[in-house]
């Protein structure tokens, strides 16, 4: 794996610009610490509602509330710090969790997954997960409640996520200290989707 530099530290305090219309706020604050991640993204829950003829409609109804609840936490206080509604709690909050993938390569019997974060770019390396690390970790992540008017209620769990990426995990660079939740969450699934899709195209269609 090329060696990346430290462009993620979950220690170090963060001061973010927040466009609005009456000028730029800075935010600062920590970094969420794991089990604040999970706590939030449990409130978030995501309603799906079937719309007909394959289309659905998915929404996170209040989701700015729980943002706003996680920003109070996690604020670092200061004299004159701007005034931040619920709804500007979530732009913070997203910026913080931002972790997109830009690639994931398999290498030997595992998987390398490049993400873009918060000040950069990291990489993980990543063992192959089992089928049955695939199915145990699907079973526990989202729990699903069937609601009246075509309506289902997902309640998303992150901590099966790092459970699983503990197991997998060969090495991350990019990071001084522990690699965030959100960021293992999101390299666990990297590496279960590029399985599924090598599944996929070496299947036999007969």
């Amino acid at each position: 794996m090329e060696a990346h530099p430290v462009v993620f530290d979950s220690a170090r305090p963060i001061a973010l610009q927040l466009r609005t219309p009456v000028g730029v706020k800075t935010v600062r604050v920590r970094f969420p610490k794991d089990e604040e991640w999970i706590e939030r993204q449990r409130k978030r829950k995501v309603l799906v509602k079937q719309l007909g003829r394959g289309v659905s409609e998915t929404t996170i109804p209040n989701s700015e509330d729980a943002d706003a609840a996680l920003l109070s936490k996690i604020r670092i206080a200061e004299e004159d710090a701007p005034e931040v509604d619920a709804f500007e709690a979530s732009r913070v909050i997203e910026q913080l969790g931002h972790a997109d993938v830009d690639d994931v390569v398999q290498v030997g019997d595992g998987f390398e997954v490049t993400l873009r974060v918060l000040g950069g770019t990291v990489t993980h390396s990543l063992k192959m997960p089992s089928a049955k690390d695939v199915f145990e970790y699907r079973r526990s992540f989202a729990r699903v409640l069937d609601l009246p008017y075509n309506r289902q209620e997902l309640i998303i769990n992150l901590a099966p996520a790092t459970s699983l990426y503990k197991k997998l995990v060969q090495g991350a660079e990019g990071y001084s200290g522990e690699v965030p939740v959100v960021h293992q969450a999101v390299a666990v699934k990297a590496a279960i989707d590029a399985l599924d899709a090598a599944f996929h195209e070496t299947g036999d269609p007969n």
